[in-house]
Formats: structure tokens, sequence, C-alpha cells
């Protein structure tokens, strides 16, 4: 039996940054395989040795965006040396820092594809969907230890509350790409840590 050769890692890497950064900045339906090739520096017989389709490329970036980002989120979402609702304005203070510091324009994969959600492929929609699913679970996760804690009102269902957060970030993230301003991040953090999650003891 032979084996397959192994493939080269570095090719497929760099297909999929290319593929993050123009996706990001034209959406899926923007954007072809013949610019991802170019910007790559790949031919297109490279590509088909990693991805049968487009549809294929673009899970592959989603579901790399979505590993990015529950790696960047989750150390500090279980880190017990803060308080849960303490985690979670950290967590989006941490997001709000990144944008002031890349711009309020800055372009985002899987926003940018959820706004085409209903002219994507069920495998790619799939996978955004996924994305925000599993974002919400961690929220909803430390939520849960907050209302424990006596931290958040146990009137709050924990995985609605969780699926609101995540809402309102976008909502707020959109609005921040139009205003060109961090206002609605600002706004966001006001809003929800002084008054949603507000402590229900006082």
């Amino acid at each position: 039996m032979t084996l397959d050769p192994p493939r080269d890692t570095d090719t497929r890497d760099r297909l999929l940054t290319a593929g993050a950064e123009l996706f990001g900045k034209k959406g899926f339906n923007g954007c072809g395989i013949a610019e991802v090739l170019q910007v790559a520096g790949v031919p297109k017989g490279s590509f088909y040795h990693y991805f049968a389709s487009k549809e294929e490329f673009g899970v592959a970036l989603i579901e790399r965006a979505r590993d990015e980002h529950l790696a960047e989120v989750k150390p500090l979402l279980s880190d017990r040396r803060m308080t849960p609702v303490q985690r979670l304005r950290t967590m989006f203070a941490q997001a709000r820092a990144e944008c002031a510091e890349n711009g309020p324009t800055v372009e985002c994969l899987i926003p940018k594809l959820a706004l085409e959600t209903a002219s994507l492929s069920e495998p790619v929609h799939a996978a955004v969907r996924c994305c925000y699913q599993q974002w919400s679970a961690l929220l909803a996760q430390v939520i849960r230890e907050g209302q424990n804690a006596g931290e958040i009102d146990r009137k709050h269902d924990a995985d609605r509350l969780a699926n609101v957060l995540v809402m309102l970030w976008e909502g707020a993230a959109i609005r921040m790409q139009i205003d060109r301003s961090i206002d609605a991040l600002d706004d966001f953090q006001a809003f929800v840590f002084d008054t949603l999650l507000g402590d229900p003891r006082r």
C-alpha cells in the first residue's frame, strides 16, 4: 500500500489567509476564487487539491475564524480569578479595544458572511450559524455562573440572554461601521453592564 504524499500545509494556509482577507472585505458572493489565487500566489490546481469547491473553501474559512475566536475567548471566559461578570466585561472590552486599534471599518469574516446568510449555500449558512451558537453557549455558561454567584438576576434565561448579548454586540458592530465610530460599542458596554447585567442586589 502506498501512502499519499503529505500535503503542503503552507499552501493551504496561504489560501485561507488570502480568502479570509478578501471575503472579509467583499463577502462570499463578491469575491471569486481567481482573486484568492492571485493574492495567495497559488496556482488553480493547488486550490482544488485542498478544496472541492468555493463552498467547501467557505466552510473551511468560517471554521478557521471560529476556532481562532474561540481560542481567544475561552481562556478569558474560564479565568476564575475574575467574577463571571468581570469575565464578560473584559471579553467585550478587549473586542472594543481591537476595533479602536484597527479602525471602526474593520471587516470581520463571520459577521460579513452572516449578512449574506439568505443567499449562502446551506453548508456555508450552517457553518456561520454554528459559530454563533458556540459563542452563545460559552456566554450562557458564564451567565449561569454569575446567576449562581448572585451577580446576575436569575429571572433571565441564560441561553436567551447569551443570544441577546451576541445579537446586541453584532448590531453595535454594524452600527460602528455605518457611523465609522466606536461609539456604538461604548453604548453596548454601558447598557449591558450598567442595566442589563447590573447587580441584582442593588
